[in-house]
C-alpha cells in the first residue's frame, strides 16, 4: 500500500514544469498557513518558551528606546 506522500509523488511525476511551479507555489501556500495555525493555537506555556530568543541578536542589542528610534526612523 503507498503512502499519501507516494501516491502524490506518482501523481505528479509527469506533470509538465509550469503545472509543477503551481503545485510548489500552493504546498508553499499550505504550509504557511498551517504555520499560521499553529502560531494562533500556542499557549502561555509556548509563549514563554521563546522569551529571550534575541538576546544576542546583534540588531535587537542595546537601549530598547534607541532600537525604537531606529526601528522608526527606517521609514522616513
Amino acid at each position: 500500500m503507498m503512502t499519501t506522500a507516494e501516491k502524490l509523488c506518482d501523481t505528479i511525476k509527469d506533470f509538465p514544469e509550469p503545472l509543477m511551479a503551481e503545485l510548489i507555489d500552493f504546498a508553499q501556500f499550505l504550509k504557511g498557513k498551517l504555520q499560521s495555525e499553529k502560531i494562533e493555537g500556542m499557549t502561555d506555556d509556548m509563549l514563554t518558551a521563546l522569551k529571550g530568543g534575541l538576546e544576542g541578536s546583534q540588531t535587537y542589542a542595546g537601549d530598547p528606546v534607541e532600537i525604537q528610534e531606529k526601528l522608526r526612523n527606517e521609514w522616513d
